[in-house]
Parts: C-alpha cells; structure tokens; sequence
C-alpha cells in the first residue's frame, strides 16, 4: 500500500465517521474481550505464583505467538509475531525499557516475584502503544500496597521460600506492606535468587552461568481525595556472577570467568485525576530508567598488536527518560484518547580509569555514544456502533538522533482497528497500522571511536494488515465460557537494521512476516482449558546484495495447551504442554555472504504444578512442580545455533523439580 494513500484515506475515513455519529448517543463503550485478549492480556500475579515462575520465559511462556528461548536468565531472548521484543515497546510501570546492551544476552530484565499483571498487546494496530512498535508491546505492572491489603488491614508481611533442581535455584522473596493512614498506603518487596549448576535434558551440567538475582521493590501511593491518585516506585534489579559473559551460548561445565552483571533501576511516577465528568480521564507517567552491564576489572591479549593489557571495571550503559500525559472523554458514542510522550535514550560506556598496555601505552575507555530523543503526539477514537465497533487513531513522531548519530525524522503514522457482530457468537475482526521506527541505536558492548555513520541513515518504515474472527463456543459445549479465535496477519518492515553490531545505523534489509494465530478456551465449574497454535513465516532480502533467504523465526509451528483444576477447595492442578515440529530454514550470513539450508528438530516438552491452600494453615501455601516432565533434551528454534548440524547450541534445562511455601501474616 502507498504510504500516502493510507494516510489520506485514514483521515477521510475519520473524518466520515465523526460526522456519521455526532447525532448517536453513548451506550456502552466496553468491548466483550476477543480470545486473544483473554489469554494475552490476563497473566496474573496468581498465575505467576501458581506456576513458580522466576524468570521472563516463565512469566511468558503460554502466550500465543511469543517464543522465550535460552537457558540462564540472563541469557534468555524474547520473540513475538516472528521479530525480537526490541521491535516493540517493553514498559515497567509505564518506564520504557530501550536498547541492547550485548548481543548474546536479554534485555527483559524482569523479577516475576514483583509483578502484578503481565500483558502484550499484539502488531502496531494501536496508537497508545506508544512509539516505534513493530511486531507488539510488553506491559508490565508491578504489584500495589491495595493487591495484599485486605479490608481493614493496617499492616502485614508476606515469606516467600522456593527452590528448583534444574538451575539450583535457592530463592527467597519477602513483602511487607500497610497503611500509613487512610490516605498513604506502602509496599516494599526484596528477592534473592541465587543460581548453581544448570542441569540440560541431554545429561550435561553446566557450571559457567551460576548467578545471583537481587531485586527489590517500593512503591508508595497517595489518594488525597477520591479524585486524584499518585504512585511513586522504585524497582531495582540485578543478576550477576563469576559466569561466562555470553549468556545465549551453550556453556561448559567449568566456571572460571570474570564477574560480570546485567542491572536496571527504575524510577516511576504515576497521577491519575479522574472527577465526576465523562471528558476527564487523565493519566500522567514520569519515569528515568538505567539499564546496565558490568565488567570487572581483567587482563587481555590485544589481536591486533599482540601487545598484553590491564583494564579497569566498566559499566556499559542504556538510559533513558521520559513521560506519557493523556486523557480520555466520552462524547456520544465516541471515547476520545489523545497525549503526547516523550522519549530521550542514551548510550554510553564508563570505566573506573585507562586501559594499559605492556609496552606503557593507555587507552581511554569512556566514551558517549548514541541518543535519540522522540516526541510523539496521538489520538485514539473508538466508536461504538449498534453492532460496528471502529477504532481510528494515528501518531505523529518527531525522532531525532543525537551524540556520535545525526539526524531528524518526522512521520505520521495512522492505526484502525474494526469489530462487527455478525451474530450473537460470531465476531468479525480487522485491523491496520502503519509502522514507524526511527534508526535505533546500537548494541552498547561493541560501541567504539571507529563507529561511522552511514550516509544514508534510514528510518524502518512499513505497513500491517489483519483479519480474524472470534465464536462463541459457551452454548455449544454447555460451558460457563469457550470461545474460538483465528487471526491472520501480515507485515512488512523496509530498511530493517539490526542492533547487533550495527555501529554505522545501516539499513540491512526488507522484510516480509506472516502468520496466523488459532486459540481455543473452555472454562467448565472447576476446570479450565485452553489451546493455542501459531504459524510464523515470512522472507528478508538483503539490500547489499540483493540475497533472499528466510527470517530466524520463519517456517515454525508452536502448539501450547493448558489446563487447570480445582479439585478440592484446598488443591489445585496446573498443566501445560508445547509442541514444535521440525522445519527446515534458510539461513543467510552476512560475513560469508552464503545461503545455507538448515534443519532445526521436533521438540515436545511437558509441565506439571500443584497449589495447596490447607484449611487448618490458612495463611500458607505450598506449590509443587515439574517443569519438563520427561526431562527432553531440545532447543527452542529461535535459538542460538539451533539447527541441527552443530552440537554448540543453547539447549534448554531439563527435568526441573520446584518447591515453594509462602506465608503471609
């Protein structure tokens, strides 16, 4: 689609509506939630605790159409609708998570102990998602004083001891929380979880990724009047050790390496107003976050002079700052979003002193990189119709590059979305956004004084298209709920570039993804199900040298099942189960500048976990769990390496015993 064209036909298409309904009276706004949204948008803090989760894949892994692979922590890399979560937006608390700091290690560095809700908004359909989303966005909120509060409560603590034989894990978690007064309420939460050996499904141990979390949480909140709110939190977070710097990677089962750590710390500020009066919605978020890896000091052999050298600490460094302020107003059958936001990232890398060489020589590792600072404006206008539910909205991005980076782009980027009830079970859907990314900036590990850029620095520009239905299942099965859920999608992005070692801002390629996404829930009395299959595909061509080959994502199938039952008041059964058939990819290599065919094997992997909640110890809770039941060796085919001509690939833990007792007082 010409870029011009969609634009112009969005504002025509607004500007229709609008005049079509000012003479319609608001009914009721609230959308009946899609199969989608009820599994991707409801992962709670009870689930969380229900199925021991303790790190990013945990938190993420029963959502459609997102794959978390890698073993360690530190290590594991985020995938959904076909691209890396650095295509979308991660928020903590409404602070955006920005950048790379290294290639061979994540970037979601996320406590599950902390978070009260887990949600992802998938594709670009929507213009409160915030700037340069491509494939989706990641919120997440961490838990409030009112989430362990009961009525009447003025105080309280909550002991949470776990462990897990597959990464001998050892970890604890306590809260405490109250009320100051009526008006001032206060949470604080403390983790530690230390990591010993990893245990693979193919027998092997690995020792060289033993680590130590600590993370923590307080967040204050304010409620003068009824009216008005504010919450001010500060989360830290730091993953650390003596282990090998390339977290991605396979490992060995030695630990002689230097320390180093992944850290981020984030400071929030939310105020929500919220009078007796339909235009006024407000909501405002300030935020700071620094996300962090450090080096300990060490020795090294220069490749290139073979002269030996003495290096000092160095801390590699994303920042970033900003705000969010919007507000929402019921006008006939319209719920009007506008705002504006605010994003300003940085990069840099600090060392304690010089770098020094056998021969007396020094060199100055400190040095500023890249930053980018991106003002965004946005309008959102949901109409909903007798049985028509349309969504139009756009953003304007004015995305300008700074430091060792020049540059300005200005884009605007329309958003729809359509529901229609076709009949009382049958929903149609629709969607479109237009994709804008400014040139973001480079993995911080690799930045240097050679880095150049390039002459023709390009934003990442394209368009997605959806379709879908959704039917209602709950007579037909004589359930309390079912419903069935098909989306197809498709998206282009001209002028992809990488983070990895992409110093100069090179555009590197266009690329096509597709898929389609099926999802199926049935809740029944006491037992819960659902069923899921994605399907990603797509193709990349590479603009220096005009190859064509296939993106890492593309010709997988993912099924995930799950189930849960309540089988007294006091005991309950979670299960769940992913099933990936082999594929073959083709892989192309920018240093070789070859196509090469890969196979990547079937894998299934199946877990298990227990509550019980005993009446006669009504403050305590004891989970039981297996993760990877019938201990499979296997990789995940996003993977490093995955395909199956090398043995060097990052296999997943194996057989995985979990305990964990909480005990609230």
């Amino acid at each position: 689609m010409d870029i011009k064209l969609s634009k112009i036909t969005a504002a025509l298409l607004i500007a229709q509506i609008s005049l079509l309904a000012d003479n319609t009276q608001l009914e009721d706004l609230e959308v009946v939630s899609s199969a989608f949204d009820t599994q991707v948008k409801s992962v709670s803090s009870k689930q969380l605790e229900e199925q021991q989760a303790s790190d990013v894949k945990d938190i993420l892994k029963s959502l459609p159409s997102v794959i978390v692979d890698g073993n360690a922590r530190y290590g594991q890399r985020v995938y959904v609708r076909g691209l890396e979560d650095k295509y979308g937006n991660i928020t903590v608390d409404g602070a955006k998570l920005g950048g790379q700091l290294f290639h061979h290690s994540g970037d979601q560095t996320i406590d599950a102990s902390l978070l009260k809700i887990t949600s992802v908004e998938l594709g670009p359909n929507s213009a409160l998602s915030g700037s340069g989303v491509i494939n989706g966005s990641f919120v997440y909120e961490t838990k409030d004083p009112s989430d362990f509060l009961k009525e009447g409560e003025k105080l309280g603590g909550k002991v949470t001891l776990g462990y897990q034989s597959g990464y001998e894990r050892k970890s604890g978690t306590v809260a405490v929380f109250g009320k100051i007064n009526e008006k001032i309420e206060f949470v604080g939460i403390g983790t530690i979880a230390e990591d010993g050996t990893l245990h693979l499904g193919n027998g092997d141990k690995i020792n060289s990724k033993e680590s130590k979390l600590e993370s923590g949480l307080a967040k204050l909140v304010f409620k003068p009047n009824d009216y008005n709110t504010f919450k001010l939190s500060f989360n830290k977070y730091k993953d650390g050790g003596n282990r090998q710097l390339t977290g991605e990677k396979i490992g060995t089962d030695l630990n002689d390496n230097d320390y180093n750590s992944i850290s981020r710390d984030t400071l929030t500020l939310k105020y929500n107003y919220t009078p007796d009066s339909e235009l006024i919605n407000f909501e405002a978020k300030v935020y700071t976050n620094k996300q962090y890896l450090t080096r300990e000091a060490t020795t090294g052999t220069d490749t290139t002079s073979g002269l030996t050298y003495t290096e000092p600490q160095r801390e590699y460094i994303n920042s970033s700052m900003g705000y969010d302020f919007r507000n929402s107003s019921l006008v006939g059958i319209h719920k009007i979003t506008y705002g504006t936001d605010y994003t300003h990232e940085k990069q840099e890398i600090e060392a304690d002193s010089l770098r020094v060489y056998s021969d007396s020589s020094t060199l100055d590792l400190n040095f500023d990189g890249g930053e980018t600072k991106d003002y965004g404006l946005y309008l959102e206008d949901e109409m909903a119709f007798d049985k028509l539910t349309l969504t139009l909205g756009a953003r304007y991005d004015h995305y300008k590059l700074g430091g060792i980076y020049s540059g300005v782009f200005n884009h605007l980027s329309p958003k729809m979305k359509v529901k229609y009830q076709a009949t009382d079970k049958l929903t149609l859907k629709a969607g479109y956004g237009h994709i804008f990314k400014g040139p973001a900036l480079s993995e911080t590990m690799l930045l240097s004084s050679t880095a150049v850029q390039s002459s023709d620095t390009k934003a990442q520009i394209g368009n997605n298209f959806e379709l879908g239905f959704d039917y209602s299942l709950t007579n037909a099965l004589n359930a309390d709920d079912s419903i069935f859920g098909f989306n197809i999608y498709r998206y282009n992005v001209d002028n992809y570039s990488t983070l990895t070692r992409n110093s100069a801002l090179e555009s590197q390629s266009d690329v096509v993804i597709w898929g389609t996404e099926t999802m199926f829930s049935y809740t029944k009395g006491k037992l819960g199900f659902n069923a899921s299959h994605t399907y990603t595909d797509g193709s990349q061509k590479d603009l220096a040298t005009g190859i064509n080959y296939d993106p890492q994502t593309a010709k997988i199938h993912v099924f995930k099942v799950g189930a849960n039952y309540k089988l007294t008041n006091e005991f309950k059964v979670n299960y769940s189960a992913e099933y990936v058939p082999g594929n073959s990819w083709l892989n192309y290599s920018s240093r070789s500048g070859l196509v090469t065919k890969y196979d990547r094997k079937t894998y299934s992997v199946h877990d298990i976990n227990f509550t019980y909640n005993p009446n006669s110890m009504k403050n305590t809770t004891f989970n039981f769990g297996i993760g990877n039941i019938f201990d499979k060796s296997y990789v995940r085919h996003s993977a490093f390496l995955a395909q199956s001509s090398t043995t060097d690939k990052s296999y997943e833990v194996g057989r995985n015993f979990k305990f964990q007792i909480s005990y609230r007082f």
